[in-house]
Order: structure tokens, then sequence, then C-alpha cells
């Protein structure tokens, strides 16, 4: 298959716009196999045999540290689904120690068209909490048109509960979380975890896929707005001819109720590529459905704001508390 390249500039000037969406329309027939667990584990430090991520519309994707101080092990590229189009891959970030631990779900960022699993500053604070966080690929729109990352966030969601014995996951305590695009997809699966056409087809069927907390950082929530289908980026994920229902239906606004899970929203006043009245709308819709949400409001903050060095110590903080408060600790810790 050959991936349509979009530049930096195309993609940032089309996602300024308007709030970037997500939406092309997934054919059905589509198979998928469990692959068995990789048995590689190294040191968290990033290998120079680690393939660059592909293009990413979201700078701070490009801007991150080269290597990590997380005080346990990782395992990098363990496969967690066949597609048609690829192998998808996840990287493990794990306490060097302990059993029963929560797990930390995270989509990465680029505008549904690019971006990778890597390493992100939070993880190393969430794993010296006693978390397990999963770092994982999906399909681009190039590959596939939604609903297939969706379907691939889901997969990553029941592999990791499948395999938790071998991982010293308790699968009864997770949440979801995603940067930019990925906190999209984060919180569409969040809000419908029971949805049919997000299901990837044979996979897990038996593997509940609810979680007990969401954490979005700077995500687009919200595709309902007259003419956003028309957004380039938008019309990529959803397909060009996709119709407003297929529009709600991407729309993680359109699906919050008063069973949904708890959620940490967190968003700069300055994001010039996702605007901050994202945050808001979901924000308000969490609220008028009765369900716990706390937002951080980055003021001056830019698209960046996740990894930004300026803010790390105020969101990580409040996101290992949120977490904790929702999820629990460790076995030794309850």
């Amino acid at each position: 298959m050959t991936a349509r390249r979009w530049s930096r500039r195309t993609v940032l000037a089309s996602v300024m716009a308007t709030v970037a969406g997500c939406t092309g329309i997934e054919r059905d027939g589509e198979t998928a196999t469990d692959p068995l667990p990789a048995t590689t584990t190294d040191r968290p430090t990033r290998s120079d045999d680690e393939p660059p991520a592909t293009t990413t519309a979201d700078p701070a994707d490009t801007e991150r540290p080269e290597t990590t101080s997380v005080d346990g092990d990782r395992q990098t590229n363990v496969p967690f689904r066949e597609t048609p189009e690829r192998t998808l891959e996840l990287d493990l970030y794990e306490p060097p120690a302990g059993t029963d631990r929560p797990f930390v779900l995270f989509a990465h960022g680029g505008g549904w068209i690019g971006g990778d699993k890597g390493y992100r500053p939070m993880f190393d604070e969430l794993v010296d909490a006693g978390f397990v966080v999963a770092d994982v690929q999906y399909r681009l729109a190039q590959e596939k048109q939604y609903p297939a990352a969706v379907r691939d966030v889901v997969a990553a969601l029941k592999w990791l509960r499948a395999n938790a014995d071998a991982h010293g996951i308790d699968p009864e305590r997770g949440a979801l979380s995603g940067y930019s695009a990925g906190a999209h997809l984060a919180a569409l699966v969040a809000v419908a975890p029971a949805h049919e056409r997000f299901q990837p087809a044979d996979f897990h069927p038996d593997v509940p896929v609810a979680v007990d907390a969401l954490v979005g950082y700077s995500g687009p929530y919200d595709f309902t707005d007259a003419g956003i289908g028309d957004n380039p980026l938008v019309a990529a994920f959803f397909g060009p001819e996709a119709d407003v229902e297929t529009l709600r239906e991407g729309s993680p606004v359109t699906h919050v109720d008063s069973g949904d899970p708890p959620a940490l929203l967190v968003h700069g006043t300055e994001d010039g590529v996702v605007p901050v009245r994202s945050t808001a709308v979901l924000a308000d819709a969490y609220r008028d459905a009765g369900v716990t949400v706390e937002v951080i409001t980055g003021e001056g903050a830019d698209h960046g704001m996740i990894d930004s060095a300026e803010w790390r110590e105020q969101t990580g903080a409040k996101q290992r508390q949120f977490l904790t408060a929702h999820l629990g600790g460790t076995r030794s810790e309850r």
C-alpha cells in the first residue's frame, strides 16, 4: 500500500481552520487475529533502531525528549493485532514490581494521518505511581478510514485485558488516555464502549471494553457543526462522502450519558490546532449528564501543553491524583 504523504504545513493549516475531525467508513468483512505477545524486554531508553514516527500534525510529537527515565521496564513493539494494512504494535511501560496493577492505555496524536507510538514524559510519572502504561498504534486515515482507528483502540484495550496476567495487570481497573487525535479516539471508546460499529470483528468478543476513567489532552470531541465535514482532515478520516449522521456517530459528545467514566480534560487557551472550545463542549456534556469531569485549562498554553515542562508539574500531579482516585493503587497500597 502506498500511503498518501501530507506536509506538516498542510496538516496544521487545515486543522487550524476548524476543529479537526475524524470519520471515514470502514467496510465490513475486516478480519483480525490475536498475535502472541512479543518476548523482548529492554530498559526504557529509545533505541536508534526504532523507526521514526510517520508524518505528524502535532509539533509536540516531533519534539519530545529522546530518552526516558522510567524506573521500570519497557517492552517495545509488542504486536497486538493483525490487520490487512499492517501489524499493529504497542509499547508497555511497567513498574519494576507489583501485581494486580491498574493500567492506562494511551493513543498518540497526529491528526489521524500521522504520528506513532513513542515515549512521552508523562509515562514515567504514571509508572512511578504504579500504573502500567500501554502506548498503542492505530491505523491512519490513508490506510483505512473511520471507524478503523476506533476499532484498533478497542482491540488494544481488549488485548491488554486478555493478556493481563502476563504483565501483572488488574484487567478490571483501567483508563483510556490520549493526545489530540488520540484524545478523540480515547474519548469515543470511553463513552461508547459497546457501540456495535466500534467493535473489531471476531477479536476477543467476550472481553469488555468499558473503563474506569478518561484523560484527554487537547482533543477534538465534536464534529456536529455545519460544514465541518469539508475540513480536509475530517474528510480524510471520515471519508469525503461522510454524512451528518456519521459525523455525529464519530463525535464523543454525541454519546455522553450518566454511565460514562469520570474524565480529566486538559487544554491550552492558546491552542492554535484544536480550539479550547472543544474541551469546553465535552465538559458541558459531562456536567449535563451528571458525570464527574475535571478540567485543567492552561492559560497561554499551546497545543504542545502535554509535554511542556512549564505545565508538567501541575498536569502530572493532577493526573496521578485523578487516576489513583478512580482506579486505586497497586495491591500493596490497597
